[in-house]
């Protein structure tokens, strides 16, 4: 995957969309975990139309090996460089 187009996006929109990211089955494994969490915590939101998760990789632990996959961690360090990080995560389901 060349990378080069997404840096020169992100550099003159502040953004770019990468698709393939994760297989099926990582997505699969990623939707099982959200599936079987205690939404009961303060950081859970939920209504009628609405399901969020605030602090998403704190609450949910055991998906950030499954999101943080090979092709995200290349893709975050040939875009951006070695010493980046996480430093908000919040899932949203409408």
């Amino acid at each position: 995957m060349n990378l080069q187009n997404h840096k020169n996006l992100i550099q003159e929109n502040g953004f770019t969309v990468i698709n393939n990211i994760f297989s099926d089955t990582e997505i699969e494994e990623i939707s099982k975990v959200i599936q079987n969490i205690d939404t009961s915590k303060e950081t859970f939101r939920k209504s009628e139309d609405l399901f969020a998760i605030r602090q998403f990789l704190k609450e949910v632990p055991d998906v950030k090996d499954l999101v943080f996959n090979e092709n995200l961690k290349r893709i975050i360090e040939e875009i951006f460089g070695e010493k980046y990080f996480a430093v908000k995560s919040i899932y949203f389901f409408c």
